[in-house]
């Protein structure tokens, strides 16, 4: 196993210790932080917030919070559901509040005293120094199992929906595809107009699987992180829809009293210079076809 296994006492050292350092900067939902070009917004359940005109944004373009927003997780053991944290719901399963932002980052942690269902999470974002035409958001996962007793085949899974191109005005769509398995599982989704974001795995995890993965029917619906690892989907191109794009991991079995952790990105980029001129000369030329059309 190469994810980082911890006792539970030490988990939950580390969840008080967050509480009690930043207990006055928390927040009802929508903590920030920025490094100029990249921001993030996180709500207090730990997905990209909805409560601000800012969800998650790069180069003055927003990706996320347009037409139905939707940014999630799920968390699956034994077989079955345990927690399903939505934005369009505004979900707040494992009972977690965000801190910060302290030193560019943000800590959602669950409230041990209450709520959870034996399950303890600590989400930490942050956004990482990146060049000029490509921000990271950075995130990492402490799940801990509190609940009296071994949890198998547990599973994760987070998604949202692309929309950085609405703001330029080409639509919700966007082509979809899937860039590597394993560890390094990336799925990719762009605008028309070149803007493109890649959710990627940045956990070194041989031992467990990790699946990319397109919802082929929806673009606003939490995919369950089971039907994902078992759907296979190889690595191509899967088309241009309004889909979500996501990430499924088989975590495997957590002892009770033992965490894992684990962490992904968000990868922000505009289009290349050479790129977007070809783009921009392509849509001159579909507007010049259309007017001859026209006036024939």
């Amino acid at each position: 196993m190469k994810f980082e296994m911890k006792k539970s006492h030490i988990a939950k050292a580390v969840a008080l210790a967050l509480c009690g350092a930043f207990v006055t900067g928390a927040q009802a939902a929508g903590v920030s932080i920025s490094n100029g070009l990249t921001s993030a917004t996180i709500d207090d359940a730990g997905y990209f917030s909805s409560s601000s005109p800012t969800g998650m944004s790069f180069n003055g373009r927003e990706f996320v919070n347009l037409g139905t927003w939707s940014s999630n997780w799920s968390l699956n053991a034994n077989g079955a559901s345990v927690a399903i944290a939505d934005q369009v719901t505004g979900s707040n399963p494992l009972a977690t509040t965000a801190f910060g932002p302290i030193v560019g980052s943000i800590s959602v942690v669950t409230n041990l005293g209450g709520g959870g269902g034996g399950w303890a999470l600590t989400e930490t974002v942050s956004i990482p120094t990146s060049g000029p035409t490509s921000g990271r958001i950075a995130v990492t996962i402490n799940l801990t199992n509190n609940t009296g007793a071994e949890a198998n085949h547990v599973q994760w899974g987070v998604g949202f929906d692309p929309d950085q191109g609405v703001p330029a005005g080409v639509g919700f769509g966007t082509t979809n595809e899937i860039l590597a398995l394993g560890g390094d599982a990336a799925v990719k989704a762009t605008s028309l107009d070149g803007y493109f974001v890649t959710l990627h795995n940045t956990t070194s995890a041989g031992a467990f699987s990790i699946a990319p993965y397109i919802d082929p029917l929806s673009c606003c619906t939490p995919v369950d992180p089971g039907a994902m690892l078992a759907a296979g989907q190889a690595v191509g191109n899967y088309g241009f829809s309004d889909s979500s794009i996501n990430l499924a991991y088989d975590l495997g079995t957590i002892a009770n009293g033992h965490s894992v952790s684990f962490g992904y990105e968000y990868i922000l980029a505009v289009p290349e210079p050479e790129t977007y001129a070809m783009l921009l000369a392509g849509l001159g030329l579909i507007g010049f076809s259309a007017r001859r059309r026209i006036s024939a």
